[in-house]
């Protein structure tokens, strides 16, 4: 183990060596730093057998990165804050890791050893370097953290008997699934997307892969080549809910309860993610959860095949039922309803929209109402329906493409030019949250140009990530611009957006970019009175050439100036920190969903004083493991609005159970 204290060199200790002074007495008022503190509580107390300090004196390095959108990894965080060469993670540790944890000829190998060693402390180098660029939390995020800290090591108790149960179940399906499978189709190895695809192609079917949603496209389509029900078995066969239950049983181990699971900021928004098992990400039960739950007391894979019911769907169904409280206790859970929709009108002031929150909140009704002319009463199924797609997929600036995805997703085909017009429809009837994008942007654009033209002014800009020592009064480099209930501005290279609840959100080196736009619009006299759709494309070639495209499409082409919102951040997808592009709406998104999340962060603080102790957080729910306690109290605590969120109409559906379900 590597440390140091505080500038001092750092120091390493092995074992068989007396243990460092501030492992010895933790009783003494210390502080501690560390890259993912959670890990290092873990090695204190189940390897080196030792209390460690309490939570109050740990700073987790990592979690204060990741409160400023930085990477979670040490090695990325410090590329992205350019530290010194010197000072950056020593790259070898991967690989003397794998080396010297892995039986083979090289253990023990003292030049490697000696390697690892140097390893190790050169890790406590570069966290010290980051953790002097790292800001950190206000006192009340600092309450949030430890409070994660605080569920993670308390951990959610796991059915263990039904998910040994279920996992010989899985494996049993599995064999039958294959066998069947196999019959059908004659293949060596029905799992392997390549011999399917080719099956599928001999029986002139031809698709680009086997992913769920290709498949389920293809069985929407007339069975003329007699595959469907070997498409069917393979759709089954690759389920992936039911691998959740052996990762539950590799997280416990020889106990009862998945800990660790909570992570701190897990989205640049603030919101918490999870780690180990992803219970973020359970799939809705499609069968009668209960029944498939109870049946998993035996490990016959006959009873569910007696009852014509599908094992790997009923495995699927049973997955958020393996979560039980401990004997004598209970869970009492609590769900924000429509939470962000309420935060987005709040931000932006959508009054008509809020009041509807305050009484029946039937917002897809009115949503409905509004575009398709007729009273909220008498909207009928199919109205309500598109109601409820517009107010999905048109909050954040999406247009008529993106309505089309969301209805899409809900098996329903949207004509584009129905899409386009209820799109533009809801904008009219959404204004001020449609001004909310365009003053958000409009910050964004005019706090980075001003930061930029500053610096290229020769200006001394004071950084975390390159501090000078010119201008150390200067804490902000420029003034802040409010637009609603947010304030924005650019120091230390990062955007700052200000939250109503005082915590701050991060963008690393903001960009503006201008360029030119293309348009053509067509005009169709018989679309809604004279609508004209419009099509957008940024050109790379000859503008000639464009209107020529343009104009033989009958359109008519003009060129405006268009800007382009980018900053440096964490890819959610590729998880590499890069340039990520940017615009009015994906921001009001972001600031939405952070709003929501401090919201269900105070009321998890209350939650815990109130004697309601926390053992997970499920997006919008808070799920509390209890000897007493009542759920219209439970209800009311998280149905407090804090001071700073003055007029926010908070609603929760809560329910007592035995086991987690939705």
């Amino acid at each position: 183990m590597a440390y140091a204290y505080e500038e001092e060199p750092v120091q390493l200790w092995v074992p068989g060596q007396e243990l460092p002074a501030f492992m010895q007495n933790t009783a003494t008022d210390y502080h501690i730093h560390a890259w993912n503190s959670f890990f290092e509580w873990v090695i204190w107390t189940h390897v080196l057998k030792l209390t460690p300090p309490p939570i109050t004196q740990w700073t987790d390095t990592a979690a204060l990165a990741c409160a400023m959108a930085l990477p979670r990894a040490l090695g990325q965080c410090g590329e992205a804050l350019k530290l010194p060469q010197d000072l950056q993670k020593n790259k070898r540790g991967y690989y003397l890791i794998r080396v010297l944890s892995i039986p083979n000829e090289k253990n023990g190998d003292p030049d490697l050893t000696q390697q690892m060693y140097q390893y190790c402390k050169d890790d406590v180098t570069t966290e010290r370097e980051i953790s002097k660029r790292l800001y950190k939390l206000n006192p009340t995020e600092r309450k949030v953290w430890e409070l994660d800290q605080t569920i993670n090591i308390r951990g959610i108790k796991v059915d263990k008997p039904r998910v040994g149960n279920a996992l010989n179940v899985y494996d049993m399906a599995q064999a039958d699934l294959k066998g069947r499978l196999k019959e059908i189709t004659g293949l060596d190895n029905p799992n392997s997307q390549k011999q399917f695809l080719g099956w599928l192609q001999d029986k002139g079917v031809s698709i680009e892969n086997t992913q769920k949603a290709t498949l389920k496209q293809l069985l929407g389509e007339k069975d003329t080549n007699g595959v469907h029900r070997a498409v069917e078995l393979k759709m089954s066969l690759s389920k992936t809910a039911p691998k959740k239950y052996q990762s539950m049983a590799d997280k416990m181990g020889t106990g009862t309860r998945l800990h660790g699971n909570v992570m701190y900021h897990g989205a640049s928004t603030g919101r918490w993610s999870s780690t180990g098992v992803n219970l973020q990400n359970i799939a809705r039960p499609t069968l009668d959860a209960d029944w498939c739950i109870d049946s998993l007391t035996y490990e016959d894979l006959a009873l569910f095949q007696m009852t014509d019911t599908d094992p790997m769907e009923a495995l699927s169904s049973s997955v958020r039922g393996m979560l039980i409280p401990e004997d004598g206790h209970k869970f009492i859970v609590g769900d924000y309803s429509s939470i962000e929709a309420r935060a987005l009108a709040w931000l932006a002031g959508q009054e008509d929209k809020l009041e509807i929150f305050r009484g029946d909140g039937k917002v897809y009704e009115d949503a409905a109402s509004k575009i398709f002319h007729v009273p909220v009463k008498k909207v009928t199924k199919d109205q309500r329906f598109l109601g409820k797609i517009s107010e999905l997929a048109c909050g954040y600036g999406g247009g008529a493409g993106a309505f089309q995805q969301m209805a899409d997703i809900y098996g329903v085909e949207i004509p584009r030019i129905k899409a386009e017009i209820i799109k533009r429809k809801w904008r009219k009837a959404n204004s001020r949250i449609v001004d909310f994008w365009k003053e958000i942007e409009l910050a964004f654009t005019y706090v980075t140009e001003e930061w930029v033209e500053r610096m290229r002014a020769d200006e001394v800009i004071e950084t975390r990530a390159n501090p000078t020592p010119q201008r150390p009064q200067d804490a902000k480099s420029q003034r802040s611009v409010e637009a609603q209930r947010v304030k924005m501005w650019v120091s230390n290279n990062f955007l700052k957006i200000q939250l109503p609840s005082g915590r701050r959100l991060f963008y690393f080196h903001p960009r503006v970019e201008w360029r030119e736009l293309d348009i053509y619009t067509i005009p169709d006299g018989q679309l809604n009175g004279g609508l004209t759709v419009s099509y957008n494309k940024i050109t790379h070639g000859s503008l000639h050439n464009f209107r020529v495209e343009a104009s033989q499409l009958g359109a008519v082409a003009y060129t405006i100036p268009a800007k382009s919102l980018s900053y440096m951040g964490v890819n959610s997808t590729t998880r590499k920190f890069e340039r990520i592009k940017t615009y009015g709406g994906k921001l009001v998104e972001n600031i939405t969903q952070a709003v929501a999340r401090d919201i269900m962060a105070e009321s998890m603080l209350l939650l815990e004083e109130q004697g309601y102790p926390i053992v997970l957080t499920v997006h919008d729910e808070i799920i509390s493991e209890v000897t007493n306690g009542n759920v219209e109290e439970f209800t009311a605590i998280m149905e407090r609005t804090p001071k700073w969120a003055e007029g926010f109409p908070v609603k929760v559906e809560a329910y007592e159970a035995y086991r987690y379900r939705k």
